[in-house]
């Protein structure tokens, strides 16, 4: 946090993120530098459509949380609720901060709790035909690759983070997943690349995840003959 920063939107990191909303309309986040900021970081802003096809709103900041340093990534999702969730990285890890389906003010910036090596890939975010959300990153933990964290449709909540197996390579670890498909029977298909290798994994669910932490993947990542997967 730098909560001397005062605010202001002085110079723009990245492309402006869109974020469609169920009613037509669409949200933006961008990601901005601030000339009043004491640790040289940016922040995440945000502006918002007041009808479908209109104008956006003035840009807002979401909160004092800062972004990077060196990567400003930033990615958002509209909830079951109609609430906007976004995430950003802030030094290694993921922030998270929702907003309400009424709009106005955004919750304090929380932990995320999914956190991947350096230079491993931000977070990914899916919404499943049902609703139900699901978080993605490469994990740093020895027994896994990835990680994923689900959220129903029904409550809202994120359940705690579970093991997406693990790349049988020693010596091999993954980035962000580069394609995640929904197959007809519901299940997830997610591919990934190595973060410094041009190989690419896949793995599959054994079942829809219904949001406990353990089970719904397999042990390992099966080797791709080719990038796409096929």
């Amino acid at each position: 946090m730098d909560t001397a920063a005062r605010g202001v939107a002085t110079t723009a990191a990245g492309s402006p993120v869109s974020v469609p909303r169920a009613d037509g309309r669409v949200d933006q986040f961008q990601v901005f530098y601030d000339s009043s900021a004491t640790q040289g970081l940016p922040f995440v802003w945000h502006r918002a459509q007041a009808v479908p096809g209109g104008s956006y709103g003035d840009w807002e900041r979401v909160s004092a949380g800062t972004v990077g340093p060196k990567a400003s990534f930033v990615t958002a999702v509209e909830n079951a609720a109609g609430g906007l969730e976004v995430f950003w990285l802030d030094h290694g890890g993921f922030c998270h901060s929702v907003q309400g389906p009424a709009g106005g003010a955004w919750s304090a910036p929380e932990d995320f709790g999914l956190q991947p090596s350096p230079y491993h890939g931000f977070l990914v975010l899916f919404k499943r035909s049902n609703g139900t959300l699901i978080a993605m990153a490469s994990s740093s933990k020895p027994d896994r690759s990835m990680e994923s964290r689900t959220q129903l449709s029904s409550d809202g909540v994120w359940r705690p983070a579970a093991a997406m197996g693990k790349v049988p390579d020693l010596y091999a670890g993954l980035s962000q997943p580069a394609t995640v498909t929904e197959l007809p029977d519901r299940r997830l298909k997610v591919t990934a690349r190595e973060w410094n290798r041009d190989r690419y994994w896949q793995i599959t669910e054994a079942a829809p995840d219904d949001g406990v932490p353990s089970g719904w993947w397999p042990e390992q990542w099966q080797l791709c003959a080719t990038p796409q997967c096929a």
